[in-house]
């Protein structure tokens, strides 16, 4: 596939590395194709609607977030570099809001990294504590994010389901199995694509596993704030697990803001100084605008969480009845994030043809299943986050 789309100048290709090579082209072409056809529809005025992205739409929620003006030091800080960990105020920040948020103390001057987004602490993190070769585990299905990243690393993914949507639990023998000998494994509750969150007990018996095969714990938290059948629980808080732990987040989701590119990597010392180093190599720093706007941000939360638990409640249950009268199944409700996981209707071959027909005929973007791994099959998502009367518009395009 890359030496179709090279061309007449496939003879690069000797020229790529093995991450280029071993990039996952079909999807990211499917995605960019996506991005194309969005910006298309803006350019010509036409009204397409976005149900492919995890952005969630904060307007109305937190509007003090909206008006903090730029603070009075950025321009001296601008014509210096920051910190490479971070600077103290945000470092500090976080800290606080972490103990806040799950009850796990953090020394902000050695257990916090800032990284642009959470997407770059996951791939430090695998870049610092695995080797090409070495296994990672997965629940299935996953951020599409993770396999690709893992694929690009050389790393040997095993994929264990994810919470059942009967019993809302995890099949202990075949964790128990997928854990062997594994270098990382990694945890995203509540999770993206299905919106599922992995129970107390499980996540205990996860850490326990970890311990016992010397595995490292990722634990993707963006959606920490997203919770609505139970409270949110980190699992750096179960017996054993902080010293093998790295809690990934940022404010992409929490305070609808992906463009910042602010977020952090919590830790032992012994596992956030490894990233810090690597990370002070490949990215310097964050960029001084969003370390000083991340204070203010996670100073804010709490006066907007609760109008946004209520307003995100609303919306799951409006876009599940949309969804219903278009006739479209989503079995379980989710329990976190802002994803409905659907059944594609009869008569699509895959996810990635009733994307594209939804795309062709009703201008509607989401995301095939597929893409998320073997349990995505004949699966699309679709995001709930922006608002209620578009994602009803939306089924109402693709109704039969």
């Amino acid at each position: 596939m890359v030496k179709r789309r090279l061309a007449d100048k496939w003879p690069f290709l000797k020229n790529y590395s093995e991450d280029v090579l071993d990039a996952p082209v079909a999807d990211l072409e499917l995605l960019e194709s996506f991005e194309r056809s969005v910006q298309q529809a803006r350019t010509d005025g036409e009204k397409l609607i976005d149900l492919s992205q995890g952005m969630p739409d904060m307007h109305g929620i937190p509007e003090i977030v909206r008006d903090i003006p730029p603070a009075p030091e950025l321009d001296s800080l601008l014509s210096i570099y920051p910190p490479a960990f971070g600077t103290d105020a945000a470092t500090r920040a976080v800290a606080a809001k972490i103990k806040h948020d799950s009850g796990i103390s953090y020394d902000p001057s050695r257990e916090i990294l800032i990284c642009n987004g959470a997407s770059q602490g996951l791939a430090h993190a695998l870049e610092a504590f695995a080797s090409p070769g070495e296994r990672i585990v997965l629940f299935d299905p996953c951020y599409l994010f993770y396999p690709w990243l893992a694929r690009t690393r050389g790393l040997h993914v095993r994929r264990v389901p994810g919470p059942s949507p009967e019993t809302g639990r995890i099949d202990p023998d075949r964790l128990s199995h997928a854990m062997r000998g594994a270098r990382i494994v990694l945890v995203n509750s509540p999770a993206n694509p299905d919106g599922s969150m992995i129970h107390p007990d499980d996540l205990a018996l996860i850490a326990r596993l970890a311990e016992k095969n010397g595995s490292i714990i990722l634990s993707d938290e963006v959606y920490s704030g997203f919770c609505w059948e139970r409270d949110f629980r980190s699992i750096a808080a179960c017996p054993g697990a902080r010293d093998r732990t790295v809690v990934v987040s940022s404010v992409s989701k929490s305070h609808g803001l992906p463009g910042l590119r602010a977020g952090w990597c919590a830790g032992p010392d012994h596992l956030i100084r490894p990233m810090g180093m690597l990370m002070s190599i490949r990215v310097p720093c964050v960029n001084a605008q969003a370390q000083l706007a991340l204070p203010r941000l996670l100073a804010a939360e709490p006066a907007f969480a609760a109008a946004r638990r209520e307003a995100f409640l609303k919306r799951r249950a409006e876009a599940i009845k949309s969804c219903a009268e278009a006739r479209l199944i989503c079995r379980v409700p989710p329990g976190g994030a802002f994803y409905l996981w659907i059944d594609i209707p009869a008569g699509f071959k895959s996810g990635y043809e009733f994307a594209s027909s939804s795309l062709a005929k009703a201008r509607v973007v989401m995301m095939p299943g597929e893409p998320f791994g073997p349990a995505g099959s004949r699966k699309v998502r679709m995001s709930w986050g922006g608002s209620s009367e578009a994602f009803a518009e939306a089924m109402q395009r693709i109704a039969p």
